[in-house]
């Protein structure tokens, strides 16, 4: 593939990056703005449909999350304070059937505040492919912008589906966390507790392994333990806790005990 047309706009592709059994993810930039976005097209015809319920559920989301913003705009005490449950998703920029590639479906995805795709990189690369272990602090930050986009999307009825540390991308210095990839999400009339239990647990599990630790004995290593910050990650890998939002306020309680709320740079060391 160079360039692919839809009705809105024209993306040249520049490389592959990744593949799964339902879809070739491609770097692409727009070319009449030459920013970067992701390019995912059905690997064949037959999987056009979950790439239909991806959209879907991304465009429902951003509908929701733009909805919740304007509610709170009416009521927050400070003007600079924003939700921003869409930094926490990507951005479904464009959705077209591609004939000239035998009618396969193709998303084009972005990240909000993000021009460089490469900015983003998996929770999984620091232990896996850095060698690096983070800090309790940085893992704070990570940890519960998870659990507010899981309070999120399960007050929409909505489940991930995948949260392993290679779906949740980050970007270290403006501190977004995103849940990547959509295509195992489901929607629901009412999210069942088991589904919000595990998603909560996996999420913690990607955060554990990054911090050093091992999720199936619950150690850490012994100068990144604070003991009830680290006994409240246990109880999350666990799955001591069955509801996202009540998790994200628990959590949050704690980390207020902990430090006081300020930007703490991105901090890793060798593991």
């Amino acid at each position: 593939m160079a360039e692919i047309a839809s009705d809105k706009s024209i993306y040249r592709t520049v490389r592959q990056v990744a593949e799964s059994e339902a879809y070739r993810l491609y770097l692409c930039t727009q070319v009449e703005t030459e920013r970067q976005y992701l390019l995912q097209i059905a690997s064949a015809v037959e999987y056009n449909g979950e790439m239909q319920r991806l959209a879907f559920i991304l465009e429902k989301l951003e509908v929701e999350a733009e909805r919740l913003e304007k509610e709170y705009e009416a009521i927050k005490k400070e003007p600079n304070v924003m939700l921003n449950y869409g930094l926490g998703f990507p951005e479904l920029i464009d959705s077209f059937v591609y004939s000239e590639q035998g009618g396969r479906m193709v998303n084009i995805l972005a990240f909000r505040n993000v021009n460089k795709v490469s900015q983003m990189v998996p929770l999984s690369n620091i232990a896996s492919k850095d060698r690096q272990r983070i800090d309790l602090r940085t893992s704070a930050w990570i940890m519960g912008k998870l659990l507010k986009m899981l309070s999120f999307a399960h007050s929409q009825s909505v489940s991930v589906g995948l949260l392993s540390g290679n779906n949740i991308l980050i970007e270290p210095n403006e501190h977004y966390v995103v849940i990547f990839d959509w295509l195992f999400a489901r929607m629901y009339q009412e999210i069942p507790e088991k589904i919000q239990q595990t998603e909560i647990s996996e999420a913690a599990k990607a955060v554990f392994i990054a911090l050093g630790g091992d999720p199936e004995t619950g150690l850490l290593p012994e100068e990144e333990s604070d003991a009830s910050y680290t006994a409240y990650l246990q109880r999350l890998v666990s799955g001591d806790e069955k509801n996202a939002q009540k998790a994200h306020k628990d959590f949050y309680d704690l980390v207020d005990k902990l430090w006081v709320r300020e930007y703490h740079p991105f901090t890793s060391k060798p593991r």
